[in-house]
């Protein structure tokens, strides 16, 4: 008989914990993992000690939970005693990477920065009942944790490890943008792509221009923007659907990520995907004479920034401006995806430009944009990141831009093979906006996909390009969330897990460690419990 799943996490949380000793239920996998004799008992006589003040984010991570799952935190030791758990700083660890060595009367951790103390502490939690990730209350005064003896020594294979959260189409409350980003943290990603702009909405606060958010956050009826032309749009279209980060907002959640050895990357889409902003300032970004008429991929019409106008480059430096004042990592995403056929065909402006910078082709229209843009990152001391399409022949882009191959995997290959920075995210494993199978019921695109978490989890970065020394130029991999059919936190959960999971392992461990069956046991066993205890709302795995 079926256990209902409320039922059985309740009979979890009661039961005797003094049994649990189970090796490896870690995700992503350890670079090395050895079991030993025995089990450490986490109670709360057990003593925690640190060396430095790099591991304080992943103690207090660990004593939260704690408090909240056992109702107590563990206190300070001055010296080591037996039950303590040690927080040891070495120099000569790599930037992520940890030791994590449990016998049965201490536990010592080694790293040698704050994000190698954290991942070590995710993986000691890991190993621990599934119940330490509940997110409510357990009321259970006094309760142990019984750890497995182990060695671990481990570190990622790739520095940048991202995930992209649409909240332009579908807007997603603060508390959900923090819950996301505090999964992430639990499997190793560090980089939160945050897709802020797009034809249906400009969800960011520009206190030098009000209306981006007044008029571009929101649409439906009543409103500059109509809910979408696309057909696949999902949610109500008769009530007006809006919403917006505020600084303060933005500031909250970069300070929350960065707690958890995330980074946050903001996007604002330019210069196409730009109908929210184009209709909040269009004496700003389009000439007034342009007649040109043209519609996008996605069905909306004239949504693309003129670059032929000057006032263009002011609004945007203006907002990188702004932005860079809340966000402290070094890159912006400036999209370029994407631009539509016809657009700027009949500007005059854009004529003038053409013939002044002497342009013959709409491509090369396009290079003098982002190479405009470039110029102005460069300015405020950032870097840019977009879209594949930006990587064009005449551009004059620095050479640590970094190009995020979507498409597949050849533009990627191609880029690395020319020594240019990319990231891999091929729609084709990667999108976690396409269905998990091709089905009339089950929710999400179809036209890169359907991708499974067993196909997504096949996937091999660097397999394609064949050249050993060119391997540095990939930097790393990344999946992204569109949200053009969700319309719920429920289901962009459910597009997201389990194939956050097969995410995180193709991101942190090498191809050859990669085993589907190995990967089975861990992820859909202990690795499902904690997204349970946690209430996310994941797509059960296929047999």
């Amino acid at each position: 008989m079926k256990v209902n799943a409320t039922i059985f996490l309740l009979l979890l949380s009661f039961l005797s914990l003094t049994t649990y000793a189970k090796s490896n239920t870690i995700v992503p996998k350890p670079l090395k993992f050895e079991t030993r004799e025995g089990q450490f008992t986490l109670s709360d006589q057990t003593r925690l000690i640190s060396d430095n003040n790099l591991s304080f984010n992943g103690r207090d991570y660990l004593q939260k939970q704690l408090l909240l799952n056992a109702g107590y935190t563990l206190k300070q030791a001055s010296s080591p005693e037996n039950s303590t758990i040690c927080f040891n700083y070495d120099v000569t660890f790599d930037e992520e990477a940890y030791t994590l060595d449990i016998a049965a009367d201490k536990i010592v951790i080694r790293a040698g920065s704050q994000s190698g103390f954290f991942y070590a502490t995710i993986s000691l939690m890991q190993l621990m009942d599934p119940s330490i990730w509940s997110q409510t209350q357990m009321n259970i005064p006094k309760k142990s944790w019984d750890i497995p003896a182990c060695y671990i020594k481990d570190q990622p294979r790739f520095r940048w490890r991202g995930l992209m959260l649409d909240s332009a189409r579908h807007f997603f409350s603060k508390a959900y943008v923090k819950k996301f980003i505090d999964r992430m943290a639990q499997h190793k990603l560090n980089l939160f792509h945050w897709h802020l702009s797009d034809d249906e909405g400009w969800r960011i606060e520009i206190k030098a221009y009000p209306l981006l958010t007044k008029v571009g956050a929101e649409r439906g009826p009543g409103t500059a923007l109509p809910f979408s032309f696309y057909p696949t749009m999902r949610g109500s279209k008769e009530k007006v659907q809006k919403g917006y980060y505020t600084q303060e907002d933005v500031k909250e959640i970069v300070a929350y990520a960065a707690k958890r050895s995330v980074r946050v990357l903001p996007e604002i889409d330019v210069p196409a995907h730009a109908k929210a902003a184009v209709v909040s300032y269009p004496l700003l970004l389009q000439d007034p004479h342009d007649t040109s008429r043209y519609i996008s991929v996605q069905k909306v019409r004239n949504n693309t920034i003129d670059p032929g106008v000057e006032s263009s480059y002011t609004f945007i430096e203006n907002v990188i401006e702004e932005l860079t004042v809340l966000f402290p990592f070094q890159y912006i995403h400036l999209g370029g995806d994407e631009i539509p056929k016809g657009a700027w065909q009949h500007s005059p402006s854009v004529a003038k430009l053409m013939q002044k910078e002497h342009l013959k082709e709409m491509y090369e229209v396009e290079a003098y944009f982002f190479t405009r843009m470039d110029k102005i990152l460069a300015k405020h001391n950032r870097k840019m990141i977009a879209w594949q399409e930006v990587r064009k022949e005449n551009n004059t882009l620095r050479d640590d831009t970094l190009i995020m191959a979507w498409r597949g995997d050849g533009a990627g290959v191609k880029a690395a093979m020319e020594r240019h920075q990319v990231i891999m995210a091929p729609a084709q494993y990667l999108y976690f906006d396409q269905q998990y199978i091709k089905k009339a019921d089950e929710p999400g695109h179809t036209w890169a996909g359907p991708t499974d978490t067993r196909e997504l989890y096949s996937y091999r970065p660097a397999s394609a390009l064949h050249d050993p020394q060119k391997l540095q130029y990939i930097r790393g991999v990344h999946a992204c969330l569109w949200s053009e059919r969700l319309f719920s936190e429920e289901l962009a959960d459910y597009m997201t897990w389990p194939r956050a999971l097969a995410l995180s392992e193709i991101a942190w461990s090498t191809d050859k460690a990669r085993q589907w069956s190995e990967f089975k046991a861990r992820a859909f066993t202990d690795g499902l419990k904690r997204l349970e205890y946690q209430n996310i709302h994941y797509r059960a795995p296929m047999p």
